[in-house]
């Protein structure tokens, strides 16, 4: 990878013009259909750690009388 003033140069070559990171494609399609599977289920779960923790931290707000 290629730092170019501190940002990669390889993520703008990977862009296709319709926005789409070709590397990432790629990366996926070397993924056997269980690694994909298991790619996303922690993709998933991260995000739903995120989302509860988010929760837990405006009801803890909420008790405590401050805003978000």
């Amino acid at each position: 990878m290629t730092k170019l003033n501190g940002k990669n140069t390889e993520d703008k070559q990977n862009r296709s013009e319709t926005g789409v990171d070709t590397g990432l494609v790629v990366m996926f399609l070397k993924m056997t259909p269980e690694e994909r599977l298991r790619s996303n289920d922690n993709a998933v779960n991260m995000i739903t750690e995120m989302r509860n923790a988010f929760r837990e931290k405006q009801i803890s707000n909420c008790r405590s009388g401050r805003s978000a």
